[in-house]
């Protein structure tokens, strides 16, 4: 089998020739910005000759973050000095504005100091807004699917209505309104669900023809300690498992994207239909093992990731052939799993640590892993 063939059928649940790995999101193709740091050149040569690789890839008109607001009614003002910049949004909806504050400190990530949603009464501005769904051009994910040809597989990523509805408020406030005053955030996430549905079947039109790996972030933002199993129960199952039955329906693969603590909403998780539950953080950032994984999801979902990226920046050597090792005792001869890490690498440049550990990592993944 190819790396892409074994890749594949481990995330449909067929068989493999040996239990596949790969990295998350590095490699040499397209726009990456691994490809342009020369710390980087020798790890991704390894790349290149030993491992899959599975990459994420923009779609031309779904930005991310700038979905649920519409360009042609957003008004843009923006004040720098010396030490910052504040740049005011302003969203023109038929029943009045919304404005949304992002403040960049000179050398610092920036924060959004002021959300568009604020009140009940935003909610029913935001609500008042036309809507018209978006069509997308492939051209440029259909020339990376041709580079990266049988070396790996491309994610394409799709909405989830409740992340669409979060990133218009403060999220403290959010998860206090989900809370406590549940009905308003309803009528909002139903509202974004209907027009996601639109987006992501056009998505899939457009990519007809092409295996992508289609994958969802929002759920992460529903698990504990941020929101209940409850919440997960209300603002998501419902949501993902329409959006996941259209995706199959297109022949195509879901994956849900959840970092942190999935114990408690692992049976929601599966209820969604989805066929990946990525990436699998190990104890202590996540709260369960990939044996209680294995033994609760059996056949009905497939599973990617567990090795955590952190411990590439810090482990002594030695510590990820171990973490295969231990991994290739649980997963060896079956399938439904593929091995990666945790998180794209964002060191730039990389020090001499992290590559000894992830070259041990790939190492040890191609010769332990059968």
């Amino acid at each position: 089998m190819t790396r892409k063939e074994r890749m594949w059928a481990a995330l449909r649940g067929e068989p493999v020739d040996r239990v596949p790995f790969a990295t998350y999101n590095l490699h040499p193709y397209r726009n990456s910005p691994h490809r342009q740091d020369e710390s980087y050149r020798e790890l991704l040569d390894l790349v290149v000759e030993k491992a899959g690789m599975v990459c994420k890839c923009g779609v031309k008109a779904q930005v991310a973050g700038t979905e649920t607001v519409p360009q042609e009614r957003l008004e843009v003002t923006v004040d720098r000095t010396a030490e910052r910049t504040v740049t005011r949004h302003t969203l023109h909806t038929p029943k009045g504005d919304l404005v949304s504050v992002t403040l960049t400190p000179r050398g610092q990530p920036s924060r959004v100091t002021e959300p568009f949603l604020k009140t009940d009464e935003d909610i029913d501005r935001y609500l008042s807004l036309p809507f018209t769904p978006p069509q997308y051009d492939i051209s440029e994910a259909v020339a990376f699917y041709e580079e990266l040809g049988d070396r790996g597989l491309l994610y394409i990523h799709y909405s989830d209505p409740l992340y669409a509805a979060a990133s218009l408020f403060d999220f403290e406030d959010f998860t206090v309104r989900c809370a406590t005053d549940p009905g308003p955030v309803k009528r909002l996430v139903d509202h974004l669900f209907e027009q996601i549905l639109e987006q992501t079947r056009n998505l899939l039109a457009a990519c007809a023809g092409y295996d992508f790996l289609f994958y969802t972030a929002g759920p992460e933002v529903a698990t504990p300690p941020m929101m209940s199993p409850q919440a997960f129960q209300t603002f998501v199952t419902p949501y993902q498992t329409r959006l996941i039955e259209i995706i199959h329906q297109a022949g195509q693969v879901a994956a849900i994207h959840c970092h942190g603590r999935v114990r408690a909403v692992l049976d929601e998780i599966v209820k969604t239909g989805a066929d990946v539950l990525e990436p699998l953080e190990p104890p202590p950032q996540g709260d369960i093992s990939l044996a209680e994984l294995l033994e609760r999801v059996g056949d009905r979902l497939s599973l990617m990731g567990y090795i955590q990226d952190q411990e590439f920046y810090t482990a002594p050597p030695g510590t990820m052939a171990r973490r295969v090792a231990d991994i290739a005792a649980l997963v060896n001869g079956r399938s439904r799993y593929l091995m990666t890490p945790t998180c794209t690498p964002f060191q730039h440049p990389a020090d001499e640590t992290y590559r000894r550990n992830y070259a041990e990592w790939i190492e040890a993944a191609d010769r332990l892993l059968a």
